[in-house]
């Protein structure tokens, strides 16, 4: 399982990018999935693992208009899913 992180427009997504790999946090940016509806149409995908890591400097830099998704790869297919409470992260 990964995560997909939303934004709003596309100098918040590269200021998130920027931010994230100053925090030397393994994150890759690629367009935004059309099963997910919301953003600017890029977003960027960071592992199950390093998702807190990535939440607090966000949040610290202000760029905390995002939407969070969890993506499964399910027969070949990813699907995505919506998590409301990724403030709970923090």
């Amino acid at each position: 399982m990964e995560y997909i992180i939303t934004f709003k427009n596309t100098n918040l997504a590269i200021k998130a990018e920027q931010c994230l790999l100053e925090q030397k946090l393994q994150v890759g940016v690629l367009p935004l999935p059309s099963q997910i509806s919301a953003g600017c149409g890029i977003c960027v995908r960071i592992a199950q693992d390093e998702i807190k890591s990535a939440l607090a400097p966000l949040s610290d830099k202000n760029i905390d208009e995002i939407g969070l998704y969890f993506r499964v790869s399910e027969n070949g297919r990813y699907s995505y899913s919506e998590v409301s409470d990724w403030r709970s992260m923090l």
